[in-house]
């Protein structure tokens, strides 16, 4: 699947979906998954997968990279996972499926760090886990370290996002 972004929240999903920018979607996590990462966040209703297109790769790469680098990237962390090449071509074709992005926008890490912010103000603390993955579902292993990070910390270039970790965002 590639980079999968998942946010445990207070509010509901149809109310996650309303406070999202353009280019950017939720989708509900499979119900026999939603217990355990809502077991994240103490009061939490839902939980999502944040994409922008097929994947979370452009929410969490840097904007500039170029296609052929994000590529390259992918087919790497897919080499050191040992996912087969039968696995490989459809994972990547998923990722170039990727919607084109409106002219105008900022780039898709702003939005999403504009989002967190404006969701953090309303909804107070919030959990994200980033992992990477080549299937579609999202993956929550156990052990994984836990990071409060505070909304002054989350910047449009990231840094603020840990992979294989929980980040709690707080005001």
């Amino acid at each position: 699947m590639c980079y999968q972004l998942v946010l445990v929240s207070p509010l509901t999903l149809s109310e996650v979906r309303a406070m999202l920018p353009p280019g950017v979607r939720a989708d509900a996590l499979d119900p026999a998954e939603q217990p355990r990462f809502r077991a994240l966040l103490h009061g939490s209703q839902t939980a999502v997968a944040l994409r922008a297109g097929a994947c979370a790769c452009a929410l969490v790469r840097p904007a500039a990279e170029p296609a052929a680098g994000r590529e390259a990237h992918l087919r790497a962390r897919y080499r050191a996972l040992r996912v087969p090449r039968t696995e490989v071509i459809p994972a990547l074709e998923r990722h170039r499926r990727a919607a084109p992005e409106p002219p105008g926008l900022e780039p898709p890490a702003a939005r999403l760090a504009a989002f967190v912010a404006e969701h953090a103000r309303n909804a107070g603390p919030t959990v994200y886990a980033l992992a990477f993955a080549p299937h579609d579902a999202p993956v929550l292993p156990d052990g994984l370290p836990h990071a409060t990070v505070h909304l002054r910390d989350v910047r449009p270039e990231g840094g603020w996002l840990r992979e294989d970790a929980v980040v709690r965002v707080v005001r």
